[in-house]
């Protein structure tokens, strides 16, 4: 029936909507023809030439078919179909022109977005015939949405796409008209972040339908890509950290590949890589050390694999702000001159990212201060303000009595680590007089009194040779061997060869139990108490800051009885001080609302102002001072958010890739002399997108309930050539009742003449008149 009829006519008799003149039921007219072929085969009974019961059967049948023609087109049959009436409605074409159409997927390596301008303006493009019926409205979309009169206007370059918000904004821009229906021609990819069916299920209460076209490979055959990087921000100077990659892979498992850190032309790091199953991602570590103070954008590739058809996910870039900072400030004090405390300061020397500050009692009343900043500093003693406490990161607490700090100091300690986020290091023995103290609230460890202990515990390394004071291995736990604490290599393997070859340790500082909330990094291989091994190292949050405890006092000799090149005992120490005191917080904080920005995005600034209590600020006067990379300024005031303490706000939209250099500052109400620390200088980096070319196949399931929720269609790009016409004949809120005449049909016609000489020649064959 397709060769008389189109589908939109069958599919109207498919679902009923035809009749007859008169007013007649089709059963009544199913009656008449089969009466018809019962007086056939009566009149056919008996013939003047005998006939086989096949021709009998061919001749009635001939017969038969010419009279229900003719008693067909007798009746008027007609069908009824939902039409647009030419020019009275609109029609919106949305076309996806992000990144991702310019994938060269489709036969002969043709863009997704060259097969979608011809789709629209080729030979036989849609435009021109869906124009004959709808007024025509065009528009472009990425993260965006504008209004298009020329192919010239798809450039296939924005960085996002949202089918949400493109489908909103044709719905307020052609709100008001008669919109008939829209087509959305996209690969599905969408990184909007909001669900569009929720908005075509709107278009179909109002009956809008919206027909979407799918474009692109449903499954990319072969591909490797950066799918995620995540790196420091920030880092000191000489620190060694590590960028965590996620890998994704079509097509090339077990291929080995190269993944390479890039500063301009100079590889930095570099890993071989042997790719997991197909369809899936492996995360992958790189060990990366700045080479210089500054603002470092690095490029992180993977290399090119044969057969690979996306390539704008093999590099990405990343931001390190590796420029100069003022040092650390870390206040040690210990009550007695001793090894540990002369390799600890050993251990910092060079390292300008940490100023180690000491008081050393050297004899009763005497003491020692070595790294001062000022003749004043430390010149009484332990801190006795706030003031002066918080002017540090850190604490460092050698063996030292209870008597050396008043109650006062030690709330003081207290609230410097969960107030002023501060770190507290007790890396000397700690007599019993701290039992029931705030000091021993905040260490990770519990403090037993020595006469709680079991026997074997009590006091060893004043005993000569007791247990406790032995020689022994310490063992890494499994939180150990991964943190970044304790970490001597970025390779799990050879880490762990390197913490095998120091030196043992000598005596151990019994206390009780960790904390519940705790973390053993280090523990003694034998010693127990409660059915648990000592703890060596433990770490634990206390507030907005950090504790952390070490119970022996030989880490000297993992330098002492090592090569004098051997730097295992500088590099474990600095990077547990640097932990212990980048949490400290700053009376100016600032954050970003992404790790990375592309061009397009909006970035919103915060900064937290604390004033010189470290308390939030919200009377402060705030400005953001902005540089971007082509030289041009931006400044603008910030905004307190009302609902949060000391934050303020400042948004700007990014045009331009590369480094846009950031300076808050701020004035307090206060009106302070000295202002040093209410500046804070940062950068963040636009980069190029890999959103778009991250899971770039074609997202069929999405289009298809797009239109299934709005009373549309989807198509395959294959399937297109169907899509005028179906838009013309698929109800809509402006479209009419039109009633089509099946009978008056050259066609039908031609059907009946033709069965009519059949029947006469297969008569005048057989002898028949």
């Amino acid at each position: 029936m397709n060769f008389f009829f189109d589908q939109h006519t069958l599919d109207a008799i498919q679902e009923g909507r035809f009749s007859f003149a008169y007013g007649l039921n089709p059963l009544l007219v199913l009656v008449f023809a089969a009466v018809l072929v019962a007086l056939v085969w009566f009149l056919y009974r008996q013939t003047t030439r005998t006939l086989t019961p096949g021709w009998k059967t061919l001749l009635i049948t001939l017969r038969s078919l010419v009279l229900i023609l003719l008693l067909v087109c007798l009746l008027r049959p007609v069908i009824t179909t939902e039409q647009v009436v030419p020019q009275e409605s609109y029609l919106a074409v949305l076309v996806d022109d992000s990144q991702s159409m310019s994938i060269a997927d489709l036969g002969g390596s043709q863009t997704r977005a060259a097969a979608v301008s011809d789709l629209l303006y080729g030979d036989d493009g849609i435009i021109e015939p869906l124009g004959e019926s709808f007024q025509v409205r065009t528009f472009r979309f990425d993260k965006s949405t504008q209004r298009i009169s020329e192919p010239g206007a798809l450039t296939a370059a924005g960085t996002a796409s949202s089918i949400d918000q493109a489908l909103q904004y044709v719905d307020d821009q052609l709100s008001g008209l008669a919109l008939g229906g829209l087509v959305l021609i996209t690969d599905g990819a969408d990184n909007g972040g909001v669900d569009p069916v929720a908005r075509a299920q709107g278009f179909g209460a109002r009956q809008i339908p919206v027909f979407t076209v799918g474009v692109g490979q449903e499954n990319i055959p072969q591909d490797v890509g950066i799918v995620d990087v995540s790196a420091a921000k920030t880092v000191l100077e000489g620190s060694v950290f590590n960028v965590n990659v996620a890998v994704s892979n079509q097509g090339f498992e077990g291929r080995q590949v190269e993944l390479s850190i890039l500063d301009g032309e100079d590889v930095v790091a570099t890993r071989q890589v042997v790719l997991g199953q197909d369809n899936s991602t492996q995360r992958v570590d790189l060990e990366l050390t700045p080479e210089r103070q500054e603002a470092i954008v690095y490029r992180l590739q993977v290399a090119e694999q044969e057969g690979e058809i996306v390539l704008q996910n093999n590099s990405y870039s990343f931001l390190v702000d590796n420029t100069e900072k003022p040092p650390l400030d870390i206040l040690y004090v210990d009550g007695h001159p001793r090894n540990e405390y002369k390799f600890i300061r050993r251990a910092v020397e060079g390292d300008s990212s940490l100023r180690l500050a000491t008081y050393l009692q050297t004899g009763p009343g005497k003491f020692y201060r070595q790294g001062i900043d000022t003749p004043l500093e430390l010149s009484s003693g332990f801190p006795e303000t706030i003031e002066e406490l918080y002017k540090y990161e850190a604490i460092i607490l050698g063996d030292i009595s209870k008597e050396f700090f008043s109650e006062e100091q030690l709330t003081m300690i207290q609230d410097f680590v969960a107030e002023r986020g501060g770190g507290l290091l007790v890396a000397g023995m700690m007599d019993d007089q701290f039992v029931d103290t705030t000091l021993a609230d905040i260490l990770p460890v519990t403090l037993v009194s020595s006469n709680l202990l079991p026997q074997t515990l009590q006091g060893g390394i004043t005993r000569g040779s007791h247990p406790t004071g032995e020689l022994f291995v310490p063992q890494l736990t499994d939180a150990g061997e991964y943190s970044e604490l304790l970490r001597l290599h970025s390779e799990d393997a050879e880490n762990l060869r390197l913490w095998r070859e120091l030196p043992q340790l000598q005596g151990v500082y019994v206390t009780g139990r960790a904390k519940p909330g705790a973390t053993v990094l280090l523990e003694h291989p034998l010693l127990q108490f409660q059915n648990q091994l000592l703890p060596m190292i433990a770490t634990q949050r206390y507030g907005s800051g950090r504790s952390m405890s070490i119970t022996s006092a030989s880490t000297w000799r993992w330098q002492m009885m090592m090569p004098v090149a051997d730097q295992s005992h500088e590099r474990i120490w600095r990077q547990m001080l640097r932990w212990l005191s980048v949490s400290a917080l700053e009376r100016v904080t600032v954050t970003f609302d992404r790790e990375f920005y592309h061009v397009g995005d909006e970035v919103t600034v915060t900064a937290t102002v604390r004033d010189i209590n470290f308390v939030p600020d919200n009377n402060a006067s705030v400005w953001v001072h902005l540089s971007d990379p082509e030289g041009g300024i931006y400044d603008a005031a910030m905004e307190w958010n009302i609902d949060e303490d000391g934050v303020y706000r400042a948004s700007f939209e990014v045009q331009s890739e590369g480094v846009f250099d950031v300076l808050v500052d701020v004035a307090s109400a206060a009106g302070e002399a000295d202002r040093s620390d209410t500046e804070k200088n940062t950068a963040f980096v636009v980069t190029p997108s890999l959103r778009e070319f991250s899971a770039a196949g074609r997202d069929t399931g999405l289009l298809e309930r797009i239109a299934a929720a709005s009373g549309g269609r989807y198509y395959n790009l294959d399937q297109s050539g169907q899509l005028a016409t179906d838009i013309t004949y698929t109800p809509n809120a402006y479209s009419r009742e039109v009633q089509e005449d099946l009978w008056d049909s050259p066609l039908l016609l031609a059907l009946l003449i033709l069965m009519l000489c059949a029947d006469w020649m297969a008569r005048r064959l057989k002898g028949l008149s």
